[in-house]
């Protein structure tokens, strides 16, 4: 069976099991196993799991946060990647230097206690480092790759390079990395004084609080913005508001946001998907496209 020495072609780098639980890992809480759930020890360990599923001819996944991913029930073949081991944060003058498994989360309340300002726009992103430049994560006030000045990454091919401004290309919701895997990002911030940052961080948040169900388990938005207008109100003239497929529901307070209750599927998703993309182009004439991504369908 392909892969089926991937675990001892590994050991020295990842740690490398078969059968393990996604749902538990994702914000929306469905989904079945992984195949194969491997997570590197370091940056090298991430470049050999790239060589090994190339020469295997495995498929391979990046998990960062969980937070826009829809795993289908049956789960996902080949090899799922978590990078939780790669959190160091390292700063110099006003650049930090981040390991993409380290949470927006904790990047953001590290570079507030520090004085250095620009990110609390990215506030309530619940991503990985690596998870949110690969999609050039972001929300109305502003975008991850804004203050990004250097990455490392892995290639396809298991090389690690260094990617400087100059290479980047991003686009909405796309970091148009072709690919490569975020071992590491360098972000350039303002100084500011931390009170003033936290004044600004704890608007963005209240205001995220205030217009999204984040009490609730959703995958964030789940269709992109039509140039010039917006899935939110599109779906909701559509009528699709509170719109329900078993345990999935479009949520109450942002019609661009699908919630679980607990008993939802990843079937369930895909079908309330399909009725509120069918209403709205019916409404509209206009086709939404999806944002979030999804594993094993």
């Amino acid at each position: 069976m392909a892969g089926s020495d991937l675990a001892a072609a590994l050991v020295d780098h990842a740690s490398a099991r078969q059968g393990v639980p996604l749902a538990p890992m994702m914000h929306l809480r469905i989904g079945g196993p992984a195949e194969w759930f491997v997570e590197p020890f370091d940056e090298e360990g991430v470049a050999a799991t790239v060589r090994a599923c190339r020469e295997r001819d495995l498929p391979m996944r990046i998990l960062g946060g969980g937070s826009n991913v829809v795993v289908a029930d049956q789960g996902v073949p080949g090899v799922v990647v978590h990078l939780g081991n790669l959190n160091r944060m390292q700063r110099e003058g006003r650049r930090v230097t981040v390991g993409g498994g380290v949470t927006m989360a904790s990047l953001l309340r590290s570079t507030r206690e520090a004085g250095l300002a620009g990110l609390e726009k990215l506030t309530g992103i619940p991503a990985e480092v690596g998870g949110a430049v690969a999609m050039n994560a972001g929300t109305r006030d502003g975008e991850t790759f804004e203050h990004l000045v250097s990455l490392t990454v892995v290639e396809p091919d298991g090389r690690i390079a260094i990617r400087s401004q100059e290479d980047f290309q991003p686009r909405y919701r796309d970091g148009a990395l072709g690919g490569a895997v975020v071992v590491q990002a360098t972000f350039e911030l303002a100084e500011d004084r931390p009170d003033a940052i936290f004044e600004r961080f704890s608007a963005s948040l209240q205001k995220r609080n205030a217009s999204q169900p984040v009490t609730q388990r959703s995958v964030g938005c789940v269709f992109q913005n039509p140039e010039g207008d917006a899935a939110g109100r599109l779906i909701q003239e559509a009528g699709c508001k509170t719109l329900r497929r078993n345990g999935v529901q479009v949520s109450d307070k942002h019609a661009n946001y699908f919630v679980n209750d607990d008993t939802g599927t990843a079937a369930d998703f895909v079908a309330l998907m399909d009725e509120v993309r069918s209403r709205v182009q019916q409404s509209f004439g206009v086709e939404l496209r999806a944002e979030v991504k999804f594993w094993g369908f």
